[in-house]
């Protein structure tokens, strides 16, 4: 007697979730990549521009210059986090994401054609608004697709992209640069983004269900013990009610934010400024510089893997909110170390010490990203889930935004080892937002009430 379609499916559950968590993966990557390539020929387009000379560190006119530009391109980023979460909302994952994976792939490309100061300006910032959305597509990927014992596996395995990113962008843009110059780097990068955006659109659905690979095993595998078996649709009033609520009125909500302010700080410390400092303390080389950075990176890549399955396994040992408070306090308290005696090693101008403290600081910055960040999203109910992800991640980015004008201050000012471990007084901060905010109490009651605001929603629609 022959098994039957349906009991066949039954035996063995499709994966279709993790094919959308590895297209993340690769949306984010490149998302990271196309901003790390204008970090790592920042010199080259400053000679190209006249803003500095060959051979030379950066001049402080060039690094006012690339600070006001990073600070233009981040606030843009920053901004369109907000309307990207409620867009994300309306449109589902599948348009959202090749709508601005394209778009943002494409300034990418028109990069290249910039000339001075306003030119690279515009296009930066329009590329920055066009990345916005990115995070809080991750965020409802994740409450869309995941299975309720692997929301930190989904969210990080497709955000450690943001690691991968920068590797790729570093040590890809340093090999294009020595073909091709600054210019080519940009036009491989766009270029090649607007066809991965094509293969999104074609492989992706918005919701399980939807899509065709999916069988009812799987389906029900991602629908079991959640509160809410699919997405409601709710008003866009109601969307930004529910959203600015949880966010601003309930203590975990405001611990969240706290987390997600002072690591918007620390994560733009060694995006932004990582590649400079290695450039003007160590090596003064293009290419040098990027080999050595995405060296350090590494780490955040490793950080990034691993913060899933760590956090995971913590909450299923010690509970949702006790897990994901170790998964926060102890790396964050091992970062600060970290990176306090790297000043001291930089300083002295000792590259490999300084290069192991900083990729053990990159790591243990990533490995809190399964606890702090997936916090971000699984504090919303369905419905709300990207725009609730899009004010914090705005937010974040806010403050990576003045990061730009910060330290570019301090690393003209003090010099780059005070610019970049200024750092330090965020993370104490990030801790203070975790231990005084965030406990099982105050978690329940801000779940609870979220739960409670979209289904009175529901009932009035």
């Amino acid at each position: 007697m022959t098994e039957s379609k349906e009991q066949k499916q039954a035996i063995k559950r499709s994966n279709v979730r993790w094919l959308l968590v590895a297209l993340m993966f690769i949306a984010i990557t490149f998302n990271y990549a196309d901003r790390e390539i204008w970090v790592l020929t920042e010199p080259a387009f400053s000679v190209s521009f006249g803003w500095s000379k060959s051979g030379a560190p950066l001049s402080h006119y060039a690094l006012m210059n690339i600070s006001l530009i990073l600070f233009i391109w981040s606030l843009a980023y920053a901004i369109f986090n907000f309307p990207g979460g409620w867009i994300t909302d309306k449109l589902g994952i599948r348009k959202a994401m090749a709508t601005f994976f394209g778009l943002w792939s494409a300034f990418t490309a028109l990069t290249a054609s910039t000339f001075n100061f306003i030119s690279m300006a515009v296009v930066r910032g329009l590329m920055g608004a066009s990345e916005g959305p990115v995070w809080p597509i991750n965020s409802k990927v994740s409450k869309n697709w995941a299975s309720i014992r692997d929301p930190s596996k989904a969210f990080t395995w497709a955000g450690s992209g943001q690691a991968l990113g920068p590797i790729i962008g570093l040590a890809g843009g340093a090999a294009l640069y020595a073909l091709w110059g600054w210019r080519g780097v940009f036009l491989f990068f766009g270029i090649l983004g607007i066809l991965l955006a094509i293969a999104w659109y074609a492989l992706s659905r918005d919701k399980p269900e939807e899509h065709p690979w999916v069988n009812k095993a799987e389906l029900d595998y991602i629908r079991e013990g959640k509160a809410m078996a699919t997405e409601p649709t709710l008003r866009s009033s109601d969307t930004w009610k529910i959203a600015l609520r949880i966010v601003f009125t309930t203590q975990a909500g405001i611990g969240v934010l706290l987390t997600f302010i002072s690591f918007g700080y620390i994560l733009y410390t060694f995006l932004y400024w990582l590649p400079p400092l290695m450039y003007g303390e160590f090596a003064h080389s293009v290419t040098a510089s990027g080999y050595y950075s995405a060296a350090i990176d590494m780490a955040l890549f490793i950080g990034f893997i691993a913060s899933g399955p760590f956090n995971d396994w913590l909450v299923a040992r010690y509970g949702k909110v006790m897990g994901r408070r170790l998964g926060s306090i102890v790396p964050m308290s091992l970062m600060i170390a970290a990176v306090a005696l790297s000043y001291f090693t930089g300083t002295a101008h000792e590259l490999l010490p300084t290069a192991l403290l900083l990729a053990t600081a990159a790591g243990l910055m990533n490995l809190t990203v399964g606890s702090y960040a997936v916090n971000g999203f699984d504090i919303a109910p369905p419905g709300v889930t990207a725009t609730v992800y899009g004010i914090y991640n705005g937010i974040l980015n806010l403050m990576g935004a003045f990061n730009s004008i910060i330290i570019g201050y301090l690393f003209i000012k003090y010099g780059p080892f005070v610019g970049f471990t200024s750092a330090v007084f965020f993370m104490v901060l990030f801790l203070a937002g975790y231990l005084v905010f965030i406990r099982e109490s105050t978690w329940k009651r801000a779940v609870d009430y979220g739960y409670k605001l979209v289904q009175t929603a529901i009932n009035r629609a």
